[in-house]
């Protein structure tokens, strides 16, 4: 049980001030960085990525929305980066390895549920007594970062979902636990769970013909209601998410698949083929047979 009570949260900065957009990965995609730790010199920022840290010589105290967190040198921690934080203290000198995951693809998973749900409330977990060992996977991670050829990405997916579906089977020590920390975060929390049933909603029906109004419906909230706490959260809109994700869907198939062009379109939710074709070429700057070809000569 998390010892500490929350602070002064009078300095916490709105989601849509401080979001983060360079930690955000997109979706079948992680990122990885590592640097030696300091203070933040900006206020609590977020992002829409879970974040899984390792500490190597030193141990750091974060602050969840006022609520300070520390974690532990040579343990794995993992965290939903939507909750407002920031490093308030670093305890000798080391280094910090960050892995940044989509929420959409930590959740394709299937990954134990009890550690989906803890994540989806705001807590904040560590590998507890007798977990395993993290130096030489984190290690190997950062060495081969370069490697971003399609089954190198599957690889390094693969071998991530493997240590998270076993750091949920092995059990985890909380850090924060959201329900005993007051008002602040149980409500960041509910904005959380809002957000992550819509984008759970939206990964399992991404292909059909959903609308704004749909995914409303299906998560019991009014369409104004779901886009604000969406937007607030994510820093889009449900549409742009939406269609983000059918092209996401729509790249992989174009780079791992021969399907035709308009079975592409179809398979990804789009409703034709020049609806398609825009939406495609306004994000990636070329037409879809254009980065089929450019990604199969890679």
């Amino acid at each position: 049980m998390n010892k500490f009570r929350p602070t002064d949260v009078a300095d916490v900065v709105p989601y849509s001030e401080q979001h983060d957009r360079e930690r955000m990965p997109a979706a079948n995609e992680f990122m990885i960085e590592r640097h030696v730790p300091d203070l933040f010199d900006t206020p609590f920022h977020h992002h829409t990525s879970v974040e899984i840290n390792f500490l190597e010589g030193c141990d750091m105290v974060y602050s969840f929305a006022g609520v300070p967190v520390k974690i532990m040198r040579d343990e794995l921690t993992i965290f939903w980066g939507a909750q407002p934080h920031m490093v308030k203290d670093v305890i000798g000198k080391g280094r910090i390895t960050n892995i940044y995951l989509s929420l959409g693809q930590f959740l394709r998973w299937g990954l134990p549920e009890r550690l989906v749900k803890a994540l989806q409330n705001g807590a904040v977990l560590s590998t507890g007594p007798n977990c395993t060992r993290d130096n030489a996977f984190f290690e190997r991670l950062w060495e081969e970062r370069h490697r971003k050829d399609t089954s190198w990405r599957r690889t390094h997916l693969d071998e991530i979902a493997t240590r998270l579906r076993r750091f949920g089977l092995e059990g985890w020590t909380v850090r924060l636990d959201p329900a005993n920390v007051g008002s602040v975060i149980e409500s960041d929390a509910r904005t959380m769970r809002h957000v992550e049933d819509i984008l759970r909603f939206v990964a399992d029906n991404f292909s059909a013909p959903i609308t704004v109004g749909d995914v409303a419906e299906a998560v019991n909230l009014s369409a104004s209601r779901a886009t604000s706490v969406f937007r607030e959260v994510m820093g889009v809109s449900i549409k742009h998410h939406l269609t983000r994700t059918r092209l996401s869907h729509a790249r992989m198939l174009l780079t791992e698949t021969d399907s035709k062009i308009v079975t592409i379109a179809l398979d990804s939710g789009f409703q034709s083929l020049s609806s398609f074709y825009a939406a495609f070429t306004d994000a990636n700057n070329v037409s879809p047979a254009e980065y089929r070809k450019a990604a199969r000569g890679n």
